[in-house]
């Protein structure tokens, strides 16, 4: 199995959000398995061609919900895949796919050898080959294939005008903050559980015209629901322009970059606040 390495990140970024990297079942211990289940059949179908694997139907768990599938990869080529994919993995994946690969050699072993440790950067996988280095489309890859688990394409309206969202939410704190760094979001949220048995969830997003900047990037290397989200999302936007934007905030004594209306984000935020609350602006926008 070789994989060029757009559709390798693409992989790497689909596996962060919807992968799981097992050390096998009771029944067959010690076969370490890499699985991708999801509602979306053409994702899946795309990563089984990646594994060359079959798509599997499963049953629905209530009848409202949506038919899942399921691609799998065992043994030798599952853990050929883990060891390729590792170092491009947020730290809850890298724990999972050392455990996973541990439990080969504790099968393969005489002695037992649990509580060693084997560093799948230390190995070597033939599936991306030396000669396939990364440049920024790579990155660009990644981020499709997270955000067609871990994402949401949508509108916000405000004042009776559609703006774009694109938003990023996962319990991995490292994975959202690396998609942050490449869209560009001012800050990571955290969402703290509503219940004692939940994790905390952080997010980042961005909107506006830097929301459908990336909508439009990322259009041609999502799946189908997410194309239709995306394409819905920018036929609302109907953005109005300066003719001639400024290259820094007109706050006064802000040189921060220009984000709109001849604001920086944080102006921006507190001109937009304060009309959202009716009050008197502290910030007077250039339109």
């Amino acid at each position: 199995m070789v994989i060029d390495a757009f559709d390798f990140h693409w992989l790497t970024g689909i596996l962060e959000g919807e992968g799981t990297f097992l050390a096998g079942p009771p029944s067959n211990p010690g076969i370490p398995i890499v699985r991708v289940s999801m509602t979306d059949r053409d994702i899946v179908e795309r990563v089984a061609r990646l594994f060359d694997r079959a798509v599997v139907t499963l049953r629905r768990r209530r009848e409202h919900h949506k038919t899942p599938f399921v691609t799998t990869i065992k043994g030798a080529p599952a853990v050929e895949l883990m060891i390729a994919a590792d170092r491009f993995m947020g730290v809850k994946r890298r724990a999972e796919i050392q455990r996973a690969i541990l439990s080969r050699h504790d099968r393969r072993s005489h002695r037992s050898r649990r509580g060693s440790s084997i560093n799948p950067a230390h190995q070597q996988s033939e599936i991306l080959s030396p000669q396939h280095a990364c440049d920024g489309t790579c990155d660009v890859s990644w981020l499709a294939g997270l955000l067609e688990g871990e994402g949401t394409f949508s509108t916000v309206r405000t004042h009776g005008r559609a703006y774009p969202v694109l938003k990023v939410s996962m319990c991995s704190e490292d994975i959202v903050s690396r998609a942050s760094r490449l869209i560009g979001a001012p800050s990571v949220t955290v969402q703290q559980p509503e219940h004692e048995a939940w994790s905390v969830v952080y997010a980042a997003a961005i909107s506006g015209s830097d929301g459908a900047h990336w909508m439009r990037r990322l259009r041609d290397h999502m799946g189908r629901r997410r194309t239709e989200a995306i394409d819905a999302a920018l036929a609302a936007y109907h953005p109005i322009r300066l003719v001639d934007p400024p290259g820094s905030c007109t706050a006064p004594g802000c040189h921060e970059p220009h984000r709109g209306r001849g604001l920086c984000h944080k102006h921006y935020m507190m001109w937009s606040r304060d009309r959202a609350k009716g009050r008197v602006a502290r910030i007077a926008p250039l339109r």
